[in-house]
């Protein structure tokens, strides 16, 4: 994968750490409460997943490729059930920004799993 893209890719997954790192230096263990047990654990778990996704593009690229698909996939998810099933319109926004750096991945990830090195 080329430089720009793991910047980029870096860029996203910090975001994310410190997004849910705020969550919990301001809201304590498990801070989403307004949602089941296991969405809460989910939120909670990826203030350590997306710095892992992070360094690991670096360092063992597939693995941190394989990890990043995962993490976008199941937050899209997970998002899009919170606000459009559970009704949290607050997560519109996020959500939007969320899909578009989601796209990104699976784009960078199916060109590194292509050998396409121009991305």
């Amino acid at each position: 994968m080329p430089t720009i893209s793991k910047i980029i890719w870096t860029a996203g997954f910090l975001i994310g750490t410190i997004t849910h790192t705020l969550d919990l230096f301001y809201g304590g263990w498990l801070p989403y409460d307004f949602m089941p047990i296991g969405f809460n654990i989910y939120w909670t778990s990826l203030t350590f997943l997306d710095p892992l996704a992070a360094c690991l593009i670096w360092l063992w690229e597939r693995w941190g490729v394989l990890l990043g698909v995962g993490i976008m996939g199941s937050n899209v998810l997970v998002n899009s059930y919170t606000a459009f099933v559970a009704g949290y319109d607050d997560f519109y926004f996020s959500l939007a920004l969320q899909s578009a750096f989601a796209a990104f991945v699976f784009f960078a990830a199916w060109a590194h799993w292509r050998g396409n090195t121009a991305l």
